[in-house]
C-alpha cells in the first residue's frame, strides 16, 4: 500500500495552503516552509510515515516552491495599486470596530468556529453585533471567488440593520459589494484578496548556486524571550545566501549573530538600517550578501566610511507589538526593522482590543507607543524613560498612522500636533 501511495492531490493541497499564506501576508519564509512541511505530514496516511522516502522526495520540493511563490508574489505586488483592495478591507472592518460593531478577519476555521467564538465577544464586550471571514473564506477569495463576509446582531431583530452597516462601510471604502438585503445571507465582496508584503515578510531565498560560500552562524539571546524559529533555523552550517536574504537584514534588535569560516570568526548586530561587525565597520544591510561572501572565502572587511552612514536618509523604525486578540498578528518581542510604509500598515491591522499594543522606535530616539483600551479607544503616548513619565492622548487610527508617518520620515513625535496631552508619571 505504501509503495503505491499518491502524493499528487496531498500535494496540491499542501501547494494551495502556501498560496493562500503568501496572499495573506503572515509569516516570512521560514514560517510558510514549516507550515507546508506540517500540511504534508497532516495528510498522509496513518500507516505511512514521515520519513519514507516518497515523503522526503516531496518534502524536498518545497522550499524550491515556498521561494518561487514568494518571489512571483513580490513582483506580482509591483504592479498594484498605492491601496490594495485588501487594505480597503482591513480599513473597513476598523471603522466597524469603531462603530460598535466588532470586525475580524481570517478568524478561525469556518462559520461555526467563528460564530461561536464572535457570539460570546460581542455578548461580553455589549456590541451591536460582528461581522467576519474565515479562513475557508480566505481560501476561497485568495482561489479568485468573492469574498464572504458574514454579520450577526446581539439583537436578532436589527440582523438586516447590522448587515445594511458592515455592506455600506465595505463600501465606503471603495469595495464592490453585492448584497440582497437578506439577513440570511452573507455579503459577496468582489475583490483582489492578496496583502502587500514588506520587509522580511516579502525576502526570498532565491535558488542555490553551485560553490556559493557557507558560514557557521549562531545566535545569543540578549533578554528572557526565546528567539523567533526564522532566526534560530538558520543555525548551524548556512548559505551566505539564505543568512544575508533571510535573517540578517532583518536581525532583531540586540541579538547578536556569529559567523564563522575558515578558522575566522565575527560577530554582527543589527543598528537599524546598518549591520555592525564587532571591532570592525558599520555595514550597509542591503548589501550584506556581497561582503559577508568575500568575507566568507578570506577577503577582510571593507573599511569604514568617512562619515557616519547612519545619518544619511530615512531608515526604518524598530518595533515591537502584541496582538491580544484570538487569530490577531500574533507578538513581536525582541524589536525587528520595518519601513514606514509596513508600520503604518500594522496600526490598522493590530486587533482592536483591550491589551493590543504597538511600539515604534525611531533611530533618532523618539519613541511612540499604541495601546487598544476598552470601548475601544486607541490611546497613543510618547515615553521618557529619563523623566519616568509618558505624555499622550487618545487618538483616531488615521491619527495614529500620521504619528507613525511623522516618527518613520522626520524622527521626531508629532502628538503635540494633535492637542493637549496628558502626562502620566510612574
Amino acid at each position: 500500500m505504501i509503495e503505491h501511495w499518491d502524493g499528487e492531490e496531498p500535494l496540491a493541497s499542501v501547494h494551495r495552503g502556501v498560496a493562500v499564506r503568501v496572499a495573506a501576508a503572515r509569516g516570512g519564509y521560514a514560517e510558510l516552509l514549516e507550515q507546508a512541511r506540517r500540511d504534508l505530514e497532516d495528510t498522509l496516511p496513518e500507516d505511512l510515515p514521515p520519513d519514507a522516502p516518497q515523503v522526503r522526495a516531496l518534502a524536498d520540493t518545497l522550499p524550491g516552491y515556498v521561494d518561487t511563490a514568494l518571489a512571483d508574489h513580490v513582483h506580482r505586488q509591483r504592479r498594484r495599486p498605492s491601496r490594495t483592495d485588501s487594505e480597503r478591507l482591513t480599513r473597513a472592518f476598523r471603522s466597524l470596530d469603531a462603530s460598535g460593531i466588532i470586525a475580524r478577519e481570517e478568524f478561525l476555521c469556518c462559520t461555526g468556529c467563528a460564530r461561536a467564538d464572535l457570539d460570546t465577544e460581542a455578548a461580553a464586550a455589549g456590541s451591536r453585533g460582528y461581522a467576519y471571514y474565515h479562513w475557508q473564506d480566505t481560501l476561497a477569495a485568495a482561489g479568485g471567488a468573492p469574498l464572504m463576509v458574514g454579520f450577526e446582531s446581539t439583537h436578532q431583530v436589527r440582523r438586516a440593520a447590522v448587515g445594511a452597516e458592515v455592506a455600506e462601510a465595505l463600501r465606503a471604502h471603495g469595495l464592490t459589494v453585492h448584497w440582497d438585503g437578506d439577513p440570511e445571507r452573507k455579503i459577496e465582496v468582489g475583490m483582489d484578496w492578496s496583502r502587500r508584503r514588506h520587509d522580511r515578510l516579502a525576502a526570498f531565498p532565491g535558488p542555490a548556486s553551485a560553490g556559493e560560500p557557507h558560514v557557521d552562524a549562531d545566535f545569543s539571546n540578549p533578554g528572557p524571550y526565546r528567539l523567533p524559529g526564522w532566526v534560530t533555523r538558520h543555525r548551524g552550517r548556512v548559505s551566505v545566501r539564505e543568512l544575508a536574504r533571510l535573517v540578517l537584514p532583518w536581525l532583531p534588535r540586540g541579538v547578536r549573530a556569529t559567523v564563522g569560516a575558515g578558522g575566522r570568526t565575527a560577530v554582527l548586530t543589527r543598528d537599524f538600517d546598518h549591520l555592525r561587525v564587532e571591532g570592525g565597520p558599520l555595514l550597509d544591510r542591503d548589501r550584506i550578501e556581497d561582503v559577508l561572501a568575500r568575507w566568507a572565502v578570506g577577503a577582510g572587511w571593507p573599511p569604514p566610511p568617512a562619515a557616519d552612514p547612519r545619518t544619511a536618509g530615512p531608515s526604518p523604525l524598530d518595533v515591537t507589538y502584541a496582538d491580544a486578540a484570538t487569530g490577531g498578528m500574533g507578538f513581536v518581542d525582541y524589536a525587528e526593522p520595518v519601513s514606514g510604509a509596513a508600520a503604518r500598515d500594522l496600526v490598522y491591522r493590530l486587533t482592536p482590543v483591550d491589551g493590543t499594543f504597538g511600539v515604534f522606535a525611531a533611530r533618532s530616539g523618539a519613541v511612540v507607543q499604541m495601546m487598544w483600551q476598552e470601548g475601544p479607544r486607541l490611546w497613543m503616548e510618547s515615553p521618557s524613560a529619563d523623566e519616568r513619565l509618558a505624555s499622550g492622548r487618545h487618538v483616531t487610527l488615521p491619527e495614529a498612522e500620521e504619528m507613525v508617518r511623522v516618527l518613520a520620515d522626520e524622527g521626531r513625535v508629532a502628538l503635540a500636533d494633535l492637542g493637549e496631552l496628558q502626562v502620566t508619571r510612574w
